[in-house]
């Protein structure tokens, strides 16, 4: 997939800079949101405004601040889902 959008490649980027372990998952929370935000108001593909939803809600299952969520996420659950979609991101064919 190739990312063309300013605010898609950065959310990406973060999470890869995520796995990889050069920044804390707290850092995710700013590309996921402008790109949740972008996606929204530009009435991008759909796919994208899911994946940003999915991401946040992931951030936020790990952060788990105020024990909102009943089945938290610990940092490498977070880490082995966002390689899952960076893999299907990175296998999906190009169309024509």
């Amino acid at each position: 997939m190739v990312v063309a959008v300013p605010e898609v490649r950065e959310m990406v980027a973060a999470a890869r800079r995520f796995v990889d372990g050069e920044i804390h998952f707290s850092a995710l929370v700013g590309p996921i949101a402008l790109c949740e935000w972008w996606s929204r108001m530009n009435g991008e593909h759909s796919a994208v405004h899911f994946l940003a939803k999915r991401w946040e809600l992931l951030v936020d299952r790990t952060w788990n601040e105020y024990g909102q969520h009943p089945n938290p996420l610990t940092v490498e659950e977070l880490r082995q889902e966002l390689i899952r979609d960076i893999e299907i991101l990175h296998s999906e064919p190009r169309g024509n």
